[in-house]
């Protein structure tokens, strides 16, 4: 375990005061926040040292496809990587594509576009803007054709950096602003160049940025640790999106705070980076491999197709969203209900003492299970995963203790919002027990204030009479960013006048100093009876029934119950329709009132088996054959855009509360 060894995950400082519990810091870090990686204070600092120590290491790793079922990795060493981004922060310098630097507080800002998938390109652009000092502005497909021109005038940025597919949502955007230079990663044809340049934009193509770099090279610019690294365009569950504003120290302190959390890297490890660059988690986990030493490996662009790369890259690093993960063990789950005989005995025993071993010491690996019943489920992960992690939203216990089980290693999960940098909490690879974020990262400290509204208070006590506190997680420190750009009212709303930032998030802290993620202050609604009512709470219990892939759990403040949209498993649909002596197409079934009652039955049972109360349970649902995510109502995290939901499904939410109070 190294550094973080202690067997609680964080300590109470000082006095508690009215209100709201102690503050807690990781038990490393008690006197004095972290605020280095190996007394490095900057991203360009980090990469650089990996520089010196790593310098033959494979740094990126790109695929290169010769024929339709034929495709390999190619590589280029850190020191190839630091090359090539110098050549691209100077050419970018040459050709003045940061015409107009902004000043602001106190600051002057070198912002650079890019709006692109994940690709080699993408990371040497991020490695050249530290070397250079300038800011990188991410844009991403979800932002949607109205957002795109918002962050144009807000930035004010002149050259954005894209890629092919990028280019046909640009030619659709109405306004651009400041934006002059359109740098393209990939070929456009005439007609592309031609259009661009009718909208008055002027296309260069990567290799000529690089070119210009050859002709003076730049020395690298002196960054310090308050210097701003990044934007992070929330997707915003209303209005327009917010400009957080990080700084490389939130970066930094995050990559070198996961070995007080008990977490090793090495340089040999490999990362397969295929969840959304702009996003700050895929970011943070990148930087931080990069401080390391380690090989991050570009997907081939295609999420669908992720399991030919995960088999070409076998990655020992593997990250993913709650979402993902639960469809991996649906589809896990799935295979092992349809083994029979001598399989089915088997894979049971193997998963029922696995379980066991698990949950008495935290063990993961079995030297007889694992290579008889679970060296399949491993392989389909590469079979060099030695470390899985989930962030962005809590997961349930029973799915994260499966896999587990069945991929055989530890599974770490983590908490985190844009504005703390991605990572705040994580939780233990020997920890047994699953179901909570684990401990504060060394970076910064948390409290928990009271929500009267709620029943939390930080004077709760568990079932055996123990402190566990509750409230709204509060955190500040070295990881919080700088402020929403140009929306200094919107940042005293997030962090108030001691420094705190009020997270919107519900949390309890358990006897061993682990935070558990219970609910989500700015999603609850009252129902008419003053009933408040937590959906994400209630939406992870509809989860667990059996054929249900997504819910969306709505209550309107006029009306005395729930409603809720449900997407359900197809196969599991075409199969209950045999079981229900009824017959039709996919959709059909979904709008069959047998199959509504057989779902809304089953939900109404799980609500009673997790105690749900009569108000929290759903009284009427609609079926939905189509994912969430087709119609567009996921961020770029696959979360659950509550406003969009809403507007998408007013007609079936007026029609379920018809007639009704």
């Amino acid at each position: 375990m190294g550094q973080g060894s202690s067997k609680f995950y964080a300590v109470p400082i000082g006095e508690k005061k009215e209100g709201e519990s102690h503050v807690y810091r990781n038990p490393n870090n008690t006197e004095k926040l972290l605020d280095n990686f190996e007394g490095e204070t900057t991203v360009q600092g980090i990469f650089l040292r990996s520089c010196r120590k790593f310098p033959n290491n494979r740094c990126l790793g790109k695929q290169i496809v010769t024929g339709e079922n034929s495709r390999h990795y190619v590589y280029k060493t850190y020191i190839e990587v630091r090359d090539i981004a110098e050549l691209l922060g100077s050419g970018i310098k040459n050709m003045n594509l940061i015409p107009n630097p902004v000043q602001y507080d106190g600051q002057e800002l070198r912002m650079i576009g890019i709006f692109s998938k994940n690709r080699e390109e993408w990371l040497l652009l991020d490695i050249a803007n530290t070397l250079y000092g300038n800011t990188m502005i991410p844009l991403y497909d979800t932002l949607g054709l109205e957002t795109i021109p918002f962050i144009l005038e807000h930035t004010q940025m002149s050259t954005l950096f894209v890629s092919n597919s990028s280019v046909d949502t640009l030619l659709k955007v109405k306004e651009y602003h400041a934006l002059k230079n359109i740098v393209t990663f990939d070929e456009l044809s005439q007609e592309i160049v031609q259009k661009l340049g009718d909208k008055g934009l002027k296309v260069i193509n990567y290799e000529e940025v690089l070119n210009a770099g050859k002709e003076t090279k730049h020395a690298f610019a002196e960054v310090h640790g308050n210097d701003i690294f990044t934007f992070s365009y929330t997707s915003g569950t209303t209005g327009m999106p917010k400009g957080a504003m990080l700084r490389h120290l939130n970066f930094v302190t995050v990559a070198g705070g996961v070995v007080y959390q008990g977490l090793q890297f090495y340089p040999s490890d490999v990362y397969l980076s295929y969840l959304p660059l702009p996003h700050v988690l895929e970011r943070v986990v990148v930087t931080a491999l990069l401080g390391f030493g380690c090989t991050i490996c570009m997907y081939g662009g295609d999420v669908q197709k992720i399991n030919i790369d995960i088999q070409l890259v076998k990655p020992t690093i593997f990250v993913s969203v709650p979402r993902l993960y639960r469809r991996l063990y649906n589809a896990i789950k799935e295979k092992a209900d349809k083994l029979t005989g001598y399989q089915k005995t088997l894979f049971e025993k193997g998963l029922a003492s696995k379980m066991y071993y698990l949950q008495n010491g935290g063990h993961v690996q079995h030297k007889v299970w694992d290579n008889l019943v679970f060296k399949k489920t491993r392989e389909a992960f590469g079979g060099r995963v030695r470390l899985m992690l989930s962030g962005s939203a809590p997961m349930s216990p029973e799915v994260v203790d499966f896999l587990k089980c069945v991929v055989c290693v530890p599974f770490l999960e983590g908490y985190g919002q844009t504005e703390g940098c991605g990572g705040s909490f994580i939780s233990r690879a020997d920890d047994p027990i699953s179901g909570h974020v684990g401990g504060v990262f060394s970076n910064i400290e948390f409290k928990l204030v009271d929500v009267p509204q709620m029943n939390y208070y930080s004077t709760d006590k568990d079932e055996q009479g123990r402190p566990t506190p509750r409230g709204e997680i509060c955190i500040r420190g070295n990881g919080l960013f700088a402020g929403y750009y140009r929306e200094p009212e919107k940042t005293k709303e997030m962090i108030d006048a001691d420094g705190w930032m009020h997270s919107g998030d519900i949390g309890m802290v358990r006897p061993d100093g682990s935070l558990k993620i219970l609910d989500r202050v700015k999603n609850i609604f009252k129902l008419s009876q003053g009933e408040y009512i937590a959906p994400e709470k209630v939406e992870g219990v509809y989860l667990k029934v059996k054929g249900i892939a997504e819910v969306f759990v709505y209550g309107d403040s006029t009306k005395s119950f729930c409603v809720a949209i449900i997407v359900p498993e197809k196969q599991y649909v075409l199969e209950l329709a045999n079981t229900l002596t009824i017959s039709g197409t996919f959709e059909q079934l979904c709008a069959n009132d047998k199959v509504n009652k057989f779902f809304i039955d089953e939900m109404v049972k799980q609500g009673k088996i997790e105690k749900l109360n009569g108000m929290e349970n759903v009284k009427k649902i609609y079926i939905e054959p189509t994912s969430f995510i087709a119609h567009g109502l996921t961020s770029n995290t696959l979360k659950l855009m509550r406003h969009k939901a809403k507007e998408h499904f007013l007609k079936q939410i007026e029609a379920m509360y018809q007639g009704s109070e």
